[in-house]
């Protein structure tokens, strides 16, 4: 945002702390958790399944609050889906005895601290790019991002690299931070769970059982605060039918080459009809269950991805100028996932893949990076809301 801009938001937060204040005449609810999916106000990312172990875990014991855009997209009938930023809205959170966010959307609340508990799982895993004020340098987006860190109570920790550089990145203490990894990779410790998921992608957009599926999922791209800007990268001239062919020849099986773009680029269709537009797909770790290989760029899915142990590759034809304008926490070069500037580059990774060398490289990853994924982060998490 232009500095005019932030100021003008940040003011505007400034002036709903105090106006909220009314709902303090109503009474704190200690079994009432709303889940803030506060990217999208979507049912997905950590807070599904969250949700989902708590349903599981605690039948009946707690009052679920689920804020979604579109109230009749899908969502349990045993949560209270509201409206983003109406009435209900913000009765329901600020008389929430827990509150669970995946990015911010609590800066603005006079929250009554003694009785309200607030848990930031962030969305994004792993020691890859910078976020926070080390890329929006702002003072009013720092003012605002103190008064968020002010709000929070626990911040969810993927691995020791995500403590020591990208929790200070968003100002957050290290003494706020949770040791759990985040809640959306839980499933991919249960091997059972993912197969399920993969029948259901597949059954989603009818591809055959017997065929392979190849994911490509690039980062957003484009000025932070023209989102529409970003629409001329798309699948950044990545040789669809290339990629397929080597697979097919180093793997075996006949592949489907499949794409999700990032949500701000919904709108964009492709002209080749042999890819898969999954952009619209309500649940991303639901790709990547069914996924039997993805190709990204700096996305912290490979984060995610990592767990299952499937070939991740990367293309990334424009990484000097990204590295330039935004960095990353760990270098490139310690990252374990083959790199490629180019198509060419990237077919001769996906025919020289070395799985046996790949799964050693992800382990010594998991260890470079203090990996604090073990499949237990709802659990670590339902903790923290009980006290």
């Amino acid at each position: 945002m232009k500095n005019g801009n932030q100021f003008a938001h940040y003011l505007v937060k400034r002036m709903l702390y105090g106006v909220l204040h009314i709902f303090w005449l109503c009474p704190v609810k200690k079994n009432r958790i709303t889940l803030l999916n506060e990217l999208s106000f979507s049912y997905g990312d950590n807070l599904k399944y969250l949700q989902l172990y708590i349903e599981k875990n605690y039948p009946g014991k707690y009052e679920i609050i689920f804020p979604l855009k579109d109230l009749g997209k899908e969502h349990p009938d045993n949560v209270i889906a509201v409206k983003p930023r109406s009435f209900k809205y913000f009765f329901y959170l600020l008389t929430s005895g827990s509150i669970v966010t995946n990015a911010g959307g609590v800066s603005y609340l006079p929250l009554r601290h003694k009785k309200q508990v607030v848990v930031n799982t962030w969305h994004g895993g792993g020691p890859y790019k910078k976020t926070g004020t080390l890329v929006y340098k702002d003072k009013w987006y720092r003012k605002e991002s103190e008064m968020q860190v002010k709000n929070v109570d626990y911040l969810l920790s993927s691995c020791r690299y995500f403590t020591d550089y990208e929790a200070p990145g968003q100002l957050y203490p290290k003494n706020k931070c949770i040791n759990s990894g985040m809640p959306r990779n839980d499933m991919f410790f249960h091997d059972a769970d993912l197969l399920e998921l993969k029948k259901k992608v597949y059954q989603y957009y009818g591809i055959p059982l017997n065929q392979k599926l190849l994911l490509y999922a690039p980062t957003f791209r484009g000025n932070v605060d023209d989102h529409e800007s970003s629409e001329k990268y798309g699948l950044m001239g990545i040789d669809n039918q290339g990629v397929v062919k080597a697979l097919e020849k180093r793997f075996s099986g006949k592949w489907v080459f499949a794409a999700r773009l990032h949500p701000k680029l919904l709108s964009i269709e492709f002209s080749d009809k042999s890819i898969v537009n999954m952009t619209s797909y309500p649940d991303m770790q639901e790709l990547l269950a069914a996924a039997d290989a993805v190709i990204t760029d700096y996305s912290s899915l490979m984060w995610d991805y990592s767990f299952t142990f499937r070939p991740c590759l990367l293309y990334a034809n424009d990484i000097e100028e990204y590295e330039r304008t935004r960095g990353f926490y760990m270098p490139v070069s310690k990252w374990p996932f083959p790199l490629a500037h180019n198509n060419k580059e990237l077919i001769d990774n996906i025919l020289n893949f070395d799985q046996e060398k790949y799964v050693a490289d992800v382990k010594r990853h998991h260890i470079e990076s203090g990996s604090y994924e073990t499949g237990e982060a709802c659990k670590k998490t339902m903790e923290l809301l009980k006290g």
